[in-house]
Order: C-alpha cells, then sequence, then structure tokens
C-alpha cells in the first residue's frame, strides 16, 4: 500500500500493482505500508482517494501460476508445503470421521491413502505441486491440474490463503475475488455468513467497496491518469509520457500465449468462480483453442 498526500493505492497482486506504485512513488511521493496491506479505519476516514488495481481473471491465474513456476510467491510457498497440507488434510479427516472404514487390506499406508483420497484426488500432494504443477512454464497440462486444485477442490481452500477456506465468499468466489474483497472492501475478510451467494457479494460490494478509482491491467496507463487527475493532482506532458512509455516490472515470463494453457473445461471453470469480477469490471469469456 502505497499512502501519498493526496491518494492511497491498494495493492491487489498480480495486476500491475508493483509497477503502477513505482509510478507513483515517481510523481506523488508517499510512503509504503507494507505490501498487501488492508486500509485502517483511520486512512479510510482520511478523506483521501483510493485507487486500485484490477486485471482479467484468466491472465490473473495464468500470471499467478508463472509466478509460482519461478518458485516465487506465497501461493508457492503454501501449496508446497507438506505441513500447511497435513493440517489442512487432519482437520478434513477429523470432520469425515463418520465416513465408512475403507476395506482391509493388511496395509496401514493403503488404508491411509484411500482415507486420503475421500479428500482430495489421490495424486494431489505438495510433492504434485513442487514436481509437475510448478515443473515447468511451457506445460499446459500442468497449469490445467493446478487450476483444478485452486479453483475446484473446496478442502485446499484453506491451504491456499489464510481465512479464505473460512470465509462465506469461498463458496461462490474463487482466490481472486476473496483477495477482492479482503482489500478493497470494508471488512471484508470477516463478512457475515450470508455472504455465500452472487447476489449477496454484489450487494456488499455496493455498500462497503471504498476504492474511487480501479486501474485495470489492460488499460493501465489510461486508467492510472485518470485516478492521479481525479485524485486532484495535476499532470504535465513529461507525466503522462513517463506513465505511457514505462516498462512494467515484475512481469511474469512464459513461453506461450494464454490459447496455449487454457481449454474450454478451465475457461469454463474461470468463468464460473470469478464471475463477480467478470460482471463488475465487463470483463469478457476467454476464448481457447483446443
Amino acid at each position: 500500500m502505497l499512502i501519498s498526500e493526496k491518494l492511497i493505492f491498494v495493492e491487489l497482486q498480480k495486476t500491475g500493482s508493483t509497477h503502477i506504485k513505482g509510478l507513483l512513488k515517481k510523481l506523488v511521493g508517499g510512503e509504503n505500508d507494507g505490501k498487501h496491506n488492508v486500509p485502517s479505519e483511520e486512512l479510510l476516514a482520511s478523506g483521501k482517494k483510493f485507487i486500485a488495481s484490477v486485471r482479467d481473471p484468466w491472465s490473473w491465474y495464468l500470471s499467478l501460476w508463472s509466478y509460482g513456476c519461478l518458485q516465487k510467491g506465497e501461493l508457492y510457498e503454501r501449496l508446497t508445503n507438506e505441513k500447511k497440507w497435513r493440517k489442512m488434510l487432519d482437520k478434513e479427516e477429523a470432520k469425515a470421521g463418520a465416513a465408512p472404514e475403507p476395506e482391509a487390506s493388511g496395509d496401514d499406508g493403503e488404508d491411509k491413502a484411500k482415507g486420503k483420497a475421500k479428500i482430495l484426488p489421490d495424486h494431489f500432494t505438495p510433492e504434485r505441486a513442487k514436481t509437475f504443477w510448478y515443473a515447468d512454464p511451457d506445460n499446459a497440462e500442468a497449469f490445467r491440474e493446478w487450476l483444478q486444485a485452486v479453483l475446484a477442490v473446496q478442502p485446499l481452500r484453506k491451504v491456499l490463503e489464510s481465512g479464505y477456506g473460512k470465509s462465506p465468499i469461498s463458496k461462490v468466489g474463487g482466490l481472486m475475488t476473496f483477495r477482492y474483497f479482503t482489500l478493497c472492501t470494508k471488512n471484508g475478510e470477516n463478512v457475515d455468513k450470508s455472504v455465500s451467494t452472487l447476489e449477496a457479494l454484489r450487494n456488499y460490494d455496493k455498500e462497503n467497496c471504498f476504492i474511487d478509482y480501479f486501474v485495470r491491467n489492460e488499460s493501465l496507463a489510461d486508467d492510472l491518469i485518470k485516478a492521479i487527475e481525479g485524485s486532484g493532482i495535476a499532470l504535465d506532458d513529461n507525466q503522462t509520457k513517463l506513465i505511457r512509455e514505462a516498462k512494467k516490472t515484475n512481469v511474469s515470463s512464459r513461453p506461450h500465449g494464454p490459447d496455449h494453457y487454457y481449454d474450454d473445461a478451465s475457461v469454463q471453470l474461470v468463468a464460473r468462480r470469478e464471475k463477480f469480477i467478470i460482471e463488475k469490471f465487463g470483463y469478457k469469456k476467454a476464448k481457447a483453442k483446443l
């Protein structure tokens, strides 16, 4: 988060936030307050304008995965962490204690594997994350399986991010939606349990979103100029030129475009789980080549 005299920039991961904050620092100054921090009540009442950045969800997940292929990022650390998986599995197995016992095999290891398979696909493990999901940025199948783990496997939501698995938002929204509500709405990390439908998300956002200007990654320069000027800061020609010509930073590299990685099923999965973001910002469904 960047706090300046007239504006505050809230950072939603993998939306060009590092690039935007760097530009704002040059143009309006300000102080850093962590990276993805939630604004305090004092800041919300400061009268300053709030700016946040967003991105097409299909590109967002691809960027998040590509960053993990560099062995970087909190999500990579969580999905490759044996202790976090074990803690999650222990809790899920305890909740499923009334489930039928697996057939006796005389092999405790096999019995445990069968019990685990009731909770997760048998091959979904932190080792799988290390050796397959994040091993090759060229591998479309690895990306699609990773996307299933992140968006479609309910128990893993407790591993992905603190608070996500317990939040009612996780019932209707993906990780991007959860991060949006945490950073861009008042008390978004602790919404009431009733906020578990798309309509409830829309209503909560309408009442509690405090962002004055959103900068879309796809039209970053134009949106950022509008946001700065809307915050009461005049930009001269050299400053607008700086914004338009600056090269993006912290970019995740990958050898192919989105159509290499997405198939119809994965396109639909993102569309379903990130419907709130897609509708709010008018994003169009990605067209994947098979």
